[in-house]
């Protein structure tokens, strides 16, 4: 019996120390890239809101005016969202700099994982509406949870640039 166990946990320690060997420091992307749908791809041109809008409805020319309007402040807010959060993650990622003693990959991977389960999660609190809301609830919902996400990350470069790095408890 004893001679069929030794190979089996010879096998197991080469196994988790071969796992343990891959385990390398992984520096912050230089961009942040969340992966929900249209991420970064959002076009609040004023020709793109309207046609998006002619394309959904068949309003009088006043109300696809107005209803153009309201689609293109839906998609700026997300646009700015989006590109706030950008802003916030390279200041957060200067102050991570090189100190080996974080994984900046792990953190950025499981902030990106919760953004996207933010997202996820006000999508199925919606009914996501129809005619032109179809396109307002998600972008709208894109920018709550970017906004979350912003304020998370600047939170995280204020606690570096208080110098809470090295593991002391927070006053």
């Amino acid at each position: 019996m004893l001679r069929f166990f030794i190979p089996i946990v010879a096998a197991l320690f080469a196994a988790s120390s071969t796992a343990c060997a891959q385990e390398v420091w992984r520096p912050a992307p230089e961009y942040l890239t969340i992966g929900y749908a249209d991420e970064g791809k959002v076009d609040a041109s004023p020709a793109a809101c309207d046609a998006l809008v002619r394309e959904v409805v068949e309003w009088t020319e006043d109300e696809i005016k107005h209803a153009s309007r309201e689609v293109c402040a839906a998609r700026k807010r997300h646009v700015d969202a989006y590109a706030a959060i950008q802003k916030s993650y390279k200041a957060l990622i200067k102050h991570m700099g090189h100190d080996h003693r974080l994984d900046p990959g792990a953190a950025v991977a499981s902030f990106a994982a919760m953004i996207r389960a933010c997202i996820d999660h006000k999508t199925s609190l919606t009914t996501g509406g129809h005619n032109i809301v179809i396109d307002i609830i998600p972008n709208d919902i894109a920018a709550r949870c970017l906004k979350i996400g912003k304020s998370l990350l600047d939170s995280e470069s204020e606690w570096f640039n208080v110098g809470y790095t090295d593991a002391r408890p927070a006053p």
